[in-house]
């Protein structure tokens, strides 16, 4: 075994060659790790077809309550706003709109789901903002060295190809998507994001199966099955990992419950209206294995105690053709790595997150952040936040002096301090632990999907490169993380692996380095060809 100077030698030298990779020498500083072009090394602009480029002083990417809360704000102040989203209709996950063409029956009716839809009405009474719809963001770059040249260039596609949008400042809203969980059976089909079953029957009433089974940690998952009950589907049970006491911890929270007192309301009565169904709600169990000839037909549930540790000797089964994982969410900070932001680890917050001044405002100037990409904390913290953010954005522009901003912002502030607190009390309740997640990976479980690289394959890796200690190292020599999804599914679980054999934080590991595209994009579309 190499002595401990020799193996830090070695790692600088992967982390150098690994840079020298990209057709360069680099050293490992924070350009480098954040894949941020420079203006006068950036190949891309000569790709993208001109004719359908755009300026505006503020572009927002995600147009969830934190993208439209920033926007109704900017626009207050007269600043010239564009607003980049993947989906046909604003509104986020939390308020998923159906097509306009459809009319759902008693459609989020909650009153939790009353600020938002206020939001997004007083939002679309608006004419002052510019809306593109089904459209993917590809990189946010540097503009070029020129006396008209704006802060940022926004790579973008929609149906018709690529084009650019210039802006003076950005914010990247871009939300959170479902962790994924490494387990015996994972891949199967029919074994499904909670999240992505909530958005068939959300938004269109839509059951994508016959018995469905939620198991994980995280209290959505309640929500989903009540929601996937009353849209008329089955639900076989909702299993969580946390002992039933665990409830009980919220008691010793009173106060921070009664001020949000109707979202504890919501929760309630969908407990009851699942209990009223007769659907089985269990604590102190976890998944283990899925089972199915190629799909999914049955699921393997086993005991966890109140340390995290599974007992895999008692096994019962449960039929169905879907399961629900619901462990948590992490925050999509690909773009915002990208575009040059600073990452920071957090193992129940959402993995690689963004930091941020109290403006909402990252390292790199003209690019804020808002909402759960600076840690996952539900709809309200992230609407604060993209009122922050806007005001953050007119003070940069000039719109509104310091002084001022900082008048408009009290009463805001005081009341995301509140919403992180209740955030941050549902969180430490949510979050499985890594001992728990670590023991549902088997050697045989894929860590990798897209390239199909097992838990074994990838330990190996690490035995025989003892010198790995970083993200970009591990991929480089396994090819975990160079799929389609560019490591977002697999990139959490990498880390942790990867610290656990290195013996160091998961931040000093380091994110992957994001990279253009941020999404799989063809190169038809990206250079506007319009042959095959």
């Amino acid at each position: 075994m190499p002595g401990a100077c020799c193996l830090k030698r070695r790692r600088r030298l992967v982390s150098r060659l690994y840079d020298t990779g990209r057709g360069r020498h680099v050293r490992c500083d924070r350009r480098a790790e954040s894949g941020r072009l420079s203006p006068v090394d950036n190949p891309i602009d000569s790709m993208i077809n001109d004719t359908r480029a755009l300026t505006a002083e503020l572009a927002i990417v995600g147009a969830g309550p934190a993208g439209l809360a920033a926007a109704e704000v900017a626009v207050a102040q007269g600043i010239d706003v564009v607003v980049v989203d993947e989906q046909l209709r604003p509104g986020g996950q939390i308020y998923r709109q159906p097509p306009p063409a459809f009319q759902v029956k008693n459609w989020l009716t909650s009153s939790i789901y009353k600020t938002v839809r206020q939001l997004l009405a007083r939002v679309a009474e608006t004419n002052r903002i510019r809306w593109l719809s089904q459209t993917t963001v590809l990189a946010v770059l540097p503009a070029r060295t020129t006396p008209a040249a704006r802060g940022h260039k926004l790579i973008l596609k929609d149906a018709d190809g690529s084009f650019h949008l210039d802006a003076d400042c950005v914010l990247i809203a871009s939300g959170c998507y479902d962790m994924p969980v490494v387990f015996p059976g994972a891949n199967l089909p029919g074994v499904m994001a909670t999240g992505g079953i909530q958005a068939f029957v959300k938004s269109q009433q839509l059951v994508p199966g016959e018995r469905f089974l939620f198991a994980g940690s995280h209290p959505l998952q309640l929500i989903v099955a009540d929601q996937t009950v009353r849209a008329g589907g089955q639900v076989a049970g909702v299993i969580f990992s946390q002992p039933a006491s665990t409830v009980f911890l919220l008691l010793k929270s009173a106060p921070l419950l009664i001020r949000h007192g109707a979202k504890l309301a919501y929760f309630t009565a969908a407990l009851v209206r699942l209990l009223i169904k007769g659907v089985p709600i269990r604590f102190s169990r976890t998944v283990k294995e899925a089972h199915g000839d190629q799909r999914l037909q049955r699921v393997d549930l086993v005991p966890v105690d109140a340390a995290g540790t599974v007992r895999a000797e008692a096994v019962e089964s449960v039929d169905c053709d879907r399961l629900g994982i619901c462990f948590g969410f992490l925050a999509a900070s690909e773009l915002a790595r990208q575009a040059g932001a600073t990452p920071r680890w957090s193992a129940a917050g959402g993995g690689w997150l963004v930091d941020h001044d109290n403006w909402m405002r990252t390292g790199v100037t003209g690019l804020f952040v808002a909402g759960e990409l600076t840690g996952v904390a539900g709809a309200d913290v992230s609407m604060l936040e993209g009122r922050l953010a806007g005001l953050g954005i007119a003070r940069e522009l000039n719109r509104i002096d310091g002084q001022r901003a900082e008048r408009l912002a009290r009463a805001t502030r005081s009341r995301l301090s509140g919403a992180l607190r209740f955030a941050e009390l549902l969180r430490g309740l949510a979050y499985p632990g890594k001992r728990l997640l670590r023991q549902l990976m088997t050697d045989s479980s894929l860590l990798c999907k897209c390239e199909e690289v097992s838990v074994a394959d990838f330990k190996h890796c690490l035995t025989g490169h003892p010198f790995i200690d970083d993200a970009n190292g591990a991929k480089l020599i396994s090819r975990v993380g160079m799929g389609l999804c560019q490591g977002r599914y697999c990139h959490y679980h990498l880390c942790g692996l990867v610290a656990d054999a290195a013996g160091v934080d998961e931040q000093e590991v380091r994110a992957f380095t994001a990279r253009f595209p941020a999404k799989p994009v063809t190169i038809k579309a990206l250079l506007n060809r319009g042959d095959d």
